[in-house]
């Protein structure tokens, strides 16, 4: 069964997903549907009338109501069916009330809280500082599909040692796995409510992306920044960097990225990224290498590794159940995945009495964020 930190902000869909059409998605093992109203607000409610269980996302949006394509049913965000064609009166039928999120949009994506309506705080989630400087950095975005537990593709982000061995082809320069685990330092920083895992491998040359994109000089030694930044459950923030040795990081060019892992099932996730860039911000072609690259890393290497690890997990989602042996490069997602779990035992504890993060959310409840 999923377990999941319910008291969160997760990842929906890119705003651009949410437009003229209902958009159907598998979320926390949930069958939800998102559309945006007349009035250019989104909302979340299950994709099942309670009538004949049809597809709300087969149907039409009416103003800012969702009509079921069988027998016309309309819901609005709140997930109150507000308009029954079959009565006398055309009106509400609230046995047919279905279940909605809270959602906010922010930095181009729709996001949605399965937990209790009254902490769905725009706070509660992270501020990002380069996606708030658009003048400063130019953006691609991206969504893959992993067939795996989404623990696994945290614990993939925040060991970046793997990276020496899945992709040395990034790395830059002809050096072996031992060089470039000999040329980085690892410091684990526990803070409260974050894991912060900063590496810094010094003295080689910079990546191939940074050579072949950027013209940075191969054979000039640098500083190369990748220091990841956790939040619970699964919304990392990624610092790319490099710049010459004996110069300041400012001089550098970095590649901040964000990552946003929302359960889809038990054993498969959407994975969300955005990379943001500080040079050649204007030129399309740059967009699609940085995409390229993204696919070839993640989409091709790391998502094919993170399903065999899956599949030979068998039937088991959570790693540690198999009593895994553990490197000093585990620090990071074992502290996470501890937090994680203390914090969602605390809540499973907690929840008891009206108002449990397990009832079923209204609009009025929990209007749009901003």
């Amino acid at each position: 069964m999923l377990s999941i930190l319910k008291n969160a902000w997760y990842a929906a869909a890119y705003s651009h997903e949410v437009g003229a059409e209902p958009l159907a998605r598998t979320l926390i093992d949930q069958n939800a549907v998102l559309f945006r109203g007349e009035d250019g607000e989104v909302g979340m409610i299950v994709n099942r009338c309670p009538h004949r269980f049809a597809p709300l996302s087969a149907g039409k949006q009416i103003g800012d109501t969702l009509e079921c394509p069988y027998h016309g049913l309309r819901f609005n965000r709140s997930g109150h069916c507000v308009f029954n064609p079959h009565a006398k009166n055309k009106g509400p039928l609230r046995a047919a009330d279905i279940k909605a999120w809270p959602v906010m949009e922010r930095y181009g994506i729709v996001w949605f809280w399965p937990g209790d309506p009254h902490l769905a705080t725009p706070e509660a989630l992270p501020r990002v500082d380069f996606l708030e400087k658009p003048e400063e950095y130019a953006l691609v975005r991206g969504l893959l599909h992993v067939r795996g537990h989404y623990e696994l593709v945290v614990d993939n982000l925040l060991d970046l040692s793997h990276a020496a061995f899945i992709h040395p082809q990034f790395s830059g320069g002809n050096y072996t796995a031992e060089q470039l685990l000999a040329a980085t330092s690892q410091r684990l920083e526990r803070r409260e409510g974050s894991i912060v895992n900063h590496r810094l491998r010094s003295g080689l040359g910079p990546s191939s992306a940074h050579v072949n994109l950027f013209g940075m000089d191969a054979a000039t030694p640098v500083h190369t920044d990748t220091t990841m930044t956790w939040y619970p459950p699964a919304f990392l923030d990624f610092a790319v960097g490099s710049w010459e040795v004996g110069q300041d990081r400012e001089t550098g060019v970095h590649i901040p990225q964000l990552h946003f892992i929302t359960p889809e099932t038990e054993f498969t996730s959407h994975y969300f990224f955005v990379n943001g860039r500080n040079r050649r911000q204007d030129e399309p072609e740059v967009d699609k290498a940085m995409l390229d690259f993204f696919d070839l890393a993640f989409g091709q290497q790391d998502e094919p590794m993170i399903e065999m690890v899956q599949r030979n997990m068998g039937t088991v989602s959570d790693i540690n159940e198999l009593d895994p042996i553990l490197l000093p490069t585990d620090a990071a997602p074992v502290s996470a995945r501890r937090m994680l779990a203390a914090m969602i035992a605390a809540e499973q504890a907690a929840e008891v009495g009206p108002g449990a993060a397990g009832e079923s959310p209204t609009r009025e409840d929990s209007p749009a964020l901003s």
